[in-house]
């Protein structure tokens, strides 16, 4: 893949990292759906707030969401509750002839997890930074250092697959939800990442207002839009 191909992806990544995953999603709707709910497999969808008030279709496939009959609104899960963002169900989605477009859509969500959890990496370092136990500074604690050498690894696995993902949806010899078992694979490594991750900040993790919140919104964006296990074939 080209430098440019890579590069497009970096904002994604960048305002997770640095901006968090809400503003990071509203960015990649407005690059790929251009103002439609993004729908998964499942007819699930998972949107800023603005988008969810005023969208008039669903993508890909552009289907009007006015006369969809089935179509409701799901209250968000208590540690996001207090975000901007609207949750739906019963939403078509993509077809056969959709899902070499839905690919982008999966690839874009997995930069977006991966800045967010390069992020999650930026707030332990900076959390354990001169914090120290009896026996010296915590980053240099075996399970400590054990804990962020398997996410940095994992975290750099995602990005090489990620980096090799990148095609045109028109070239896609395989239309379906088993084109994208290679993106699925990388999602799967960057919730292992998160897990490894968290537990490192004790119960700081888990603040209402910390880190632990931007971790639970990234897992719930791969719950409505990765396809279920077995509709996906394992790579080879």
């Amino acid at each position: 893949m080209t430098v440019d191909a890579v590069a497009q992806w970096t904002r994604p990544y960048d305002r997770a990292r640095s901006y968090g995953v809400e503003a990071a999603l509203a960015d990649l709707y407005d690059r790929i759906a251009g103002g439609s709910l993004v729908a998964g497999p499942t007819g699930q969808a998972l949107a800023p707030g603005p988008v969810g008030r005023a969208a008039e279709r669903v993508w890909p496939g552009g289907t009007p969401l006015r006369g969809l009959a089935g179509v409701t609104t799901v209250a968000l899960p208590a540690p996001v509750r207090d975000a901007d963002l609207t949750a739906l169900r019963g939403l078509p989605g993509p077809d056969r002839s959709g899902w070499a477009s839905y690919r982008i859509w999966l690839l874009g969500l997995a930069w977006l997890r991966l800045g967010s959890s390069a992020g999650l990496l930026d707030r332990i370092r900076a959390h354990l930074a001169g914090r120290r136990a009896a026996d010296g500074p915590l980053l240099r604690q075996q399970l400590v250092q054990a804990a962020l050498a398997e996410a940095v690894t994992d975290q750099l696995t995602v990005q090489a697959l990620l980096t090799d993902a990148d095609r045109p949806a028109e070239s896609d010899p395989d239309p379906s939800a088993e084109s994208v078992a290679d993106l699925v694979q990388a999602h799967h490594q960057l919730t292992a990442a998160d897990h490894a991750l968290l537990p490192v900040l004790g119960a700081a993790g888990f603040t209402q207002d910390g880190p632990g919140r931007a971790v639970y919104l990234s897992h719930l964006l791969a719950d409505v839009y990765l396809p279920a296990h077995h509709d996906v074939r394992p790579p080879t």
